[in-house]
Order: C-alpha cells, then sequence, then structure tokens
C-alpha cells in the first residue's frame, strides 16, 4: 500500500512581482509545482492520494484557478482513489469550488470518518482552538483508524522564528488532545517546511507546501510524502520543482543568483 501526501499548494496564489515574461505570475509555479506532485498518482505508483489542505490561496479563488484544479484532480481520481481535506484557507468551503464527492474523489469540509483504498481514515479540517479539534477528532478516531488526516498546528512544529506551543497560538494541538484509540498514521497540513513533529507516542508528518509562498522559505525544500503501510507505516519526502529563491542584500549577492530564480532586494533599491 503506497499513499502520496501533499498539502498546502496555495492555487491562484499570484504573489506581485516584477521584471518576469508577460502574462506570468506566480500562481504558474504553483499550478506546475501541484501538478508535478501529482505525477506518482498519474503514473498510477500509488494507491491512495491525500491532500491535507488549503488547496488555494484564498477562500474565493479566482475561477480560472478553481477550474484547473478540478481538471488534475478528476484526472488523478480517474487512475487512484483522492481525498481532499479543507485547511484554513479554505475556510468557506471546498465543495463549493471542487463539487461534491464522487467518482473516486472526496472532498471533506466537515470532520468525517471514511474507508477508502482498504484504510481507514479519520480526517479533521482546520479548527481555530486545540480543544474543538480535539473533541472531533476523538469522535471520528474512535474504535482506532489507519490514518489521521489534519491541517492543524502541533506543539513543537517549527516555522522560521516561531515554535508553536500549547495556547500558542490557540490552535495548536499537544498531547492532553491525543484521542483514544489506535491511530496508526498521522498526516498534517498548515505548516510550511517540512518536517516531522513528536505527538505523544505518534509522529505527525508535514509535507510542507508544494512552492514557495514567501521569501521566508527561499531556502526551504518542497515536494510531498511518499508512505508505504506494510508491516509497519514508513515515510519518505520527495523533492519537487520549487522555483529557486534569492535574497540579494549587497552586489556579491547576485553571484548566486540561478537563471529563473526569484530575487528579493531591499525596498529602497525598488524606488531607485
Amino acid at each position: 500500500m503506497r499513499i502520496l501526501q501533499l498539502g498546502d499548494t496555495h492555487l491562484g496564489h499570484a504573489l506581485r512581482t516584477w521584471g518576469g515574461p508577460p502574462d506570468w505570475s506566480r500562481a504558474d509555479d504553483h499550478q506546475r509545482a501541484f501538478e508535478a506532485a501529482l505525477g506518482p498518482a498519474m503514473r498510477e505508483e500509488v494507491d491512495l492520494v491525500v491532500h491535507t489542505g488549503d488547496v488555494f490561496d484564498r477562500s474565493r479563488p479566482p475561477p480560472w484557478a478553481v477550474a484547473q484544479a478540478v481538471a488534475v484532480l478528476r484526472a488523478v481520481a480517474r487512475r487512484v482513489p483522492v481525498v481532499v481535506l479543507a485547511g484554513n484557507h479554505d475556510r468557506r468551503g471546498l465543495g463549493v469550488h471542487l463539487g461534491a464527492t464522487g467518482q473516486g474523489l472526496w472532498i471533506v469540509d466537515a470532520p468525517q470518518r471514511l474507508r477508502v483504498a482498504g484504510r481507514t481514515l479519520a480526517l479533521v479540517p482546520h479548527r481555530r482552538t486545540a480543544e474543538a479539534w480535539a473533541a472531533e477528532a476523538a469522535r471520528v478516531v474512535q474504535g482506532g483508524v489507519d490514518l489521521l488526516v489534519c491541517h492543524q498546528g502541533f506543539a513543537g512544529a517549527r516555522v522560521p522564528g516561531f515554535t508553536f506551543q500549547v495556547g500558542r497560538p490557540a490552535e495548536t494541538v499537544g498531547e492532553r488532545h491525543l484521542p483514544s484509540g489506535h491511530v496508526g498514521a498521522v498526516m498534517s497540513g498548515h505548516i510550511h517546511p517540512r518536517q516531522v513533529v513528536g505527538w505523544g507516542p505518534h509522529t505527525v508528518v508535514y509535507a510542507g507546501s508544494t512552492e514557495r509562498t514567501s521569501v521566508g522559505e527561499a531556502h526551504q525544500p518542497k515536494g510531498s510524502v511518499i508512505w508505504e503501510h506494510g508491516a509497519r507505516w514508513t515515510h519518505r519526502f520527495v523533492d519537487g520543482p520549487a522555483r529557486g529563491w534569492a535574497r540579494c542584500t549587497a552586489a556579491a549577492d547576485v553571484d548566486r543568483v540561478q537563471p529563473g530564480d526569484l530575487v528579493s532586494v531591499p525596498a529602497p533599491a525598488l524606488r531607485r
């Protein structure tokens, strides 16, 4: 059994840039990274795809971004089952954009328990408080599951300059929020640097975002995760085609810029 985990694709993320090719925007990078991450599914090298949330960058994504996402997800779902969970950026719900569950594609806007590809999944979309998340996780995990899928901050998760702790912010899940019942593996979205975080007897695997959303992610590898489930759960990170991003604060920094890289320069330089 092989599962492809991806998340935080932020489709439609049209960050303003200067100097790019005509009619190009960063949304093209995000779409390219999304499609590349799904490559193993299109080649039928996995048995299930799980998207852990923040499909779109905005809760009201542009129609062209929705049309592109629907086309890709439906194409994948014709080959292998696809489960897509709502993240905080998808707070209006994904069903309104992606359509109803069916034909190999499951759209999850509310906590639920699913049996897909021979595995039992507990799915909990993003919640603003750890207590609300814990109550819903306890309900859908009850009796045990193979996978717990969520879009949440867990204590110990790190982003540049900050480590999540219970209560900081209020959404952060800690050991006291553990559901009872067996949980085979835990997949989460929401944190853009890929990482593994301890959570009581479990580990939470963040695939990270598929593409860089800010210069703060310039040195973070991006991509997806491939899981294998045999006698036990194992996972490995897979690098994707994220665009390079260089921060240039001095003339010498220009030497390390590669063709096709994004370049960030101090604001005063932009005004000259």
